[in-house]
Formats: C-alpha cells, sequence, structure tokens
C-alpha cells in the first residue's frame, strides 16, 4: 500500500517516533526524519521530497501550523496524529485535515496513509 512511498514523521516524542518510523518502513515505504520541531522539518523539506506526512499538533517548537501550511502549499497531504484537538485555527483552515487519534493502531495508520496518497495521485501528484 505504501511501497515506496516518502513519509515525513514530525513528532516530538521520540518512542511514538520510533513506533511511527517502524510502522511506516514496516510497509515498505521510506521514512523521512523524525523531525521533533517545525524547524526541523521545514529544513528537512528544503532538500527531501515526501509524498506524504504525518503530524503531531504540539511540538517541541510549539504547533504544528508552520510545517502544515508548508506541506499543503507544496501539494502534500497531511495526516494529523495526535492526542489532543486540532486547533480552531487549523480546523477553519483546513476543516477535511485527517487526523487519528493517540494511541495509534498501525493498521488504521498505514490504510489513512494509503488513502491519502491514493487522493494525491488521483488529483494529479504521482
Amino acid at each position: 500500500m505504501l511501497n515506496g512511498r516518502r513519509v515525513l514523521i514530525v513528532e516530538d516524542e521520540a518512542l511514538v517516533a520510533l513506533e511511527l518510523t517502524e510502522i511506516v518502513t514496516g510497509s515498505n515505504a521510506h521514512a523521512v526524519g523524525p523531525a521533533r520541531t517545525n524547524r526541523e522539518a521545514l529544513a528537512l523539506l528544503d532538500f527531501e521530497e515526501v509524498d506524504v506526512a504525518i503530524l503531531d499538533l504540539n511540538l517541541a517548537d510549539g504547533e504544528a501550523t508552520p510545517t502544515a501550511e508548508c506541506l499543503i502549499a507544496k501539494g502534500v497531504p497531511v495526516l494529523i496524529c495526535t492526542g489532543g484537538v486540532l486547533p480552531r485555527a487549523m480546523r477553519l483552515m483546513w476543516p477535511d485535515l485527517p487526523i487519528l487519534r493517540k494511541p495509534l493502531n498501525p493498521d488504521r495508520l498505514v490504510e489513512a496513509l494509503g488513502a491519502l496518497c491514493a487522493e494525491a495521485v488521483g488529483a494529479g501528484r504521482p
């Protein structure tokens, strides 16, 4: 389902980031990151192409809004994975942003990422 896809992982909790990386690589995809902060994520995006991204909402340097804005502007599908709720500003900007609640079910995560990649292909992204 994720064969060869490049998945950006933005998560500041080390154990969760490790788990996400294992799930992604176990699905035959390539994990980009993980990045712990918006700054790290944005730096990765300067030289890495990604097909889809997993974003935690609350990062070591604040809400993930700057990273989400950059990804969405580039046409990269974003999946929010959080234990919290989407901030009002993000809900207003992106009402259809998909969210998975932590703790994550690996099968649901892979299924959601695969669906986002398929939608991107259908919308004209490779």
